[in-house]
């Protein structure tokens, strides 16, 4: 049995956290940067409700890799 890894690039998980945040209406893409470096994920920015923070880590969190 052979296992493969897909191996994603720092800018396809950027790009794929962005489309997400596109997707949720309780966000404004504007209001979070999304930083990547070697697949660790950092959102930056300021909202203004616990609720939109919640949105965007679990936006983050809905994108392979």
């Amino acid at each position: 049995m052979t296992t493969t890894t897909e191996i994603r690039t720092d800018e396809e998980v950027q790009k794929d956290v962005l489309a997400e945040f596109k997707w949720d209406a309780r966000l404004s893409p504007n209001e979070i940067g999304v930083a990547v470096n070697e697949g660790v994920v950092t959102l930056t920015g300021w909202v203004d409700s616990y609720t939109k923070r919640w949105a965007a880590e679990e936006a983050a969190y809905r994108v392979r890799g």
